[in-house]
């Protein structure tokens, strides 16, 4: 008997089931293939446990997670889906919102990770058997089920499919009012006939207030992750209005000094260091701020609680967001925030009350250090804003218009008008000549391209340019299409700093960077003009679109001088400003040495009877002409 029993101890271990691993357990298990932790076990962040989790529960059909970027959201859809594939094998679909950002994911995150992990290169079939169906679109595993890989923006993938289980990223892109419908609901109906079993992963970096993700995480419990303080033990989430730093100066402008930054607890307003605050987050946890909802848990988490990150690293990025005026990057990829100021509508009495009676084109200011210039194209005009600025002001100086009856031809008076408009001496109220920098005209009419691009090559400070219709990107871009060279604008972009701009000057913020001031003897509609496109949800993205029965030239050409403003300031080196002051004064010192030699008795000169080579036309070999 007491060897019988004996034997049966030394089996237990052999023949008990092994412990059941919750999905945070069973991923840091998994060896990661790539990046700087290849080749060691992966390791979740504390508040990411609960995040993966919970996806095991049978309360929540629904798992929200609106998170900032470089929080590891990838590397939680990750997990649960190679969870699922090696626990409860089931049909899961994977969307992404564009087919460029799917493919990404495919082939860098999932395929090479199953390649590399052997529990998970078992539960798929070989991609050299032709009798499988393993493509872009879909990976078929050896049981039977498959991995449908789909874009959030085609209705036609997301039909037809029975699906268990879905994970869907970067919704924030997806247009809600699609024709074909909301892709979210066509997605959540591929799971209905498995009822509470489904799970139904949402994520995103928010965008805009409405969009998808906070939609969603609306509509969720709404966790957030909460700390103690090391020093009081008040309990709060981390916020970038607990970041306090100080200012430093950049040329006449005050900026954000990074290496300054420190975290304060709000309630005792003590500094919390860096280890302090890894230790804090090591031993926070998440609480439901609308318990109310039951069937559907949402996180929302950013950067401020990142182990990989430090506070000053945070503040350099807002640093940047401020010298550059793009604080939408800042707030959606950093903060996970949604950044609402370019959607707000703006008072039509308050843009009017904007109107400066203190200057115009015949009254520049003298703290006006460039000037540029951005043309609009249209059949029987040139409509023209001029802008001048300085580091800290930006003045819309006026808006002209240069008429002709065919301006797509060569030779129509509207150009030789504005060249003659461009090429004059602009002087401020004291007499100082302003430099004209750059002059952009817009060849984004076919029909005209060849005409303005003609034009354009006559005057070394003029270009031709086109809008383009990414909406990322750079600013401004050196481009060539048929032997023609332009510049291609960022648009877009354009308009969001011109929206961003447009509210400060109205909340009358005394601390932005740069204010944007408009001379009284602009046109009647001009901030109508200005005004006349609403930020709207298009394809996988936003953009701006011109509201019905309104003209919007004035934002064309005011986005086109922001663009000029940007490159021509690029062109001048590290320190722009600096050498527009110092041009500034060179021009002060020949107009009073000028003035000096006017005053002094002429000498009669002899007459000169040798030849002289005529001089070769100059075309100007510094920016100032």
């Amino acid at each position: 008997m007491n060897k019988t029993i004996a034997v049966l101890k030394n089996a237990v271990p052999i023949i008990k089931p092994p412990k059941k691993l919750n999905p945070s357990e069973w991923a840091e298990n998994l060896v990661l293939p790539d990046g700087a932790a290849a080749g060691q076990k992966l390791k979740l962040y504390s508040f990411q446990k609960e995040m993966l989790d919970i996806i095991e529960s049978d309360q929540y059909r629904k798992v929200v997670y609106k998170t900032s970027a470089q929080i590891a959201k990838t590397t939680l859809l990750n997990s649960a889906l190679f969870y699922w594939m090696a626990t409860d094998s089931s049909n899961i679909g994977i969307a992404q919102s564009s087919l460029a950002e799917l493919k990404q994911w495919k082939s860098a995150k999932i395929d090479k990770t199953i390649e590399q992990v052997p529990v998970l290169q078992e539960l798929v079939t070989d991609k050299n058997d032709k009798t499988k169906a393993n493509n872009q679109q879909q990976t078929e595993l050896k049981d039977g089920s498959f991995l449908y890989f789909m874009t959030l923006g085609s209705a036609k993938a997301l039909r037809g499919k029975t699906l268990k289980r879905i994970i869907l990223d970067e919704v924030s892109a997806i247009d809600q009012n699609s024709p074909e419908g909301n892709p979210i609901r066509l997605a959540e109906q591929r799971a209905t006939d498995f009822g509470q079993e489904a799970k139904i992963l949402i994520s995103s970096t928010p965008t805009f207030s409405g969009d998808a993700i906070d939609v969603e995480y609306q509509n969720s419990d709404q966790r957030e992750f909460f700390v103690k303080c090391i020093h009081c033990q008040h309990e709060h989430t981390l916020k970038w209005e607990n970041v306090k730093f100080e200012w430093k100066k950049n040329g006449k402008r005050d900026i954000p000094d990074a290496s300054t930054a420190k975290l304060h607890c709000p309630e005792c307003q003590e500094e919390i260091t860096e280890s302090q605050r890894i230790k804090m987050v090591s031993t926070g946890r998440w609480i439901a701020l609308n318990p109310s909802v039951t069937d559907t848990a949402g996180f929302y988490i950013n950067r401020l609680y990142s182990p990989n990150s430090t506070i000053q690293a945070i503040a350099k990025e807002f640093e940047l967001a401020w010298f550059e005026y793009n604080y939408q990057s800042f707030y959606n990829t950093v903060l996970g925030l949604h950044y609402s100021d370019l959607q707000e509508e703006i008072d039509d009495l308050a843009l009017e009350n904007l109107r400066d009676d203190s200057f115009d084109l015949s009254h520049i200011p003298d703290s006006v250090l460039g000037i540029v210039v951005g043309c609009d194209q249209q059949l029987d005009r040139l409509e023209a804003s001029v802008l001048g600025f300085n580091e800290t002001e930006l003045f819309v100086l006026g808006h002209r218009f240069f008429y002709s009856p065919n301006c797509e031809i060569k030779g129509a008076k509207a150009y030789t008008d504005l060249a003659a408009f461009c090429n004059q001496r602009f002087k401020t109220v004291s007499g100082r000549e302003v430099p004209i920098l750059k002059v952009a005209v817009d060849g984004g009419n076919g029909r005209a391209v060849a005409t303005v691009n003609s034009f354009c090559q006559q005057y070394k400070k003029f270009e031709m340019i086109k809008g383009s219709s990414n909406t990322k990107g750079d600013l401004f871009k050196r481009s060539t299409s048929e032997g023609r060279q332009f510049y291609m604008l960022n648009v877009h972009e354009g308009k969001n700093w011109v929206r961003s701009l447009l509210n400060n000057a109205v909340a009358g913020k005394s601390d932005a960077p740069l204010t944007l001031r408009f001379a009284h003897d602009l046109p009647d509609d001009y901030f109508e003009q200005v005004t006349a496109e609403n930020l709207e949800r298009s394809g996988t993205g936003v953009r701006w679109k011109q509201i019905t029965g309104r003209r919007n030239e004035a934002l064309d050409t005011l986005v086109y001088s922001l663009c000029m403003m940007k490159l021509a300031l690029s062109k001048l080196g590290g320190q722009p400003f600096k050498k527009l002051r110092e041009y500034r004064s060179s021009k002060r010192t020949d107009e009073q040495s000028a003035s000096t030699e006017s005053t002094k008795p002429v000498k009669p000169t002899e007459p000169n009877n040798k030849y002289t080579k005529p001089k070769a036309k100059s075309i100007g070999k510094s920016w100032f002409g």
